[in-house]
């Protein structure tokens, strides 16, 4: 499998979270997102953060994986609100999510 890019790994992210939200987000954060993520919305790429083996019992290779938030920026460009921290792999089907 080739190397994914920035824009095929937030493509993916967003399409996972859209499918996963319904099962892991209460009603209340769902109303806040159909509401506010089309005018705030925002997916970004961050660095990978160094926490991810708590999360999923293993350590991660930061040159492997991708991390990218979906959330709602404020107007500076922050992301105060944060519905879901995803884990992608560059290549291969490894993915993981914090809601």
């Amino acid at each position: 499998m080739p190397r994914m890019q920035d824009d095929a790994i937030l493509d993916f992210a967003y399409q996972t979270f859209l499918e996963m939200a319904g099962e892991n987000l209460s009603p209340q954060e769902i109303a806040l997102f159909n509401e506010k993520f089309p005018e705030f919305g925002q997916i970004a790429l961050y660095d990978t953060a160094e926490n991810w083996d708590e999360e999923i019992g293993v350590l991660i290779d930061p040159e492997v994986f991708a991390e990218v938030w979906i959330g709602l920026a404020d107007e500076k460009g922050a992301m105060p609100h944060v519905f879901a921290k995803c884990l992608v792999a560059y290549e291969g089907d490894d993915f993981h999510i914090i809601w």
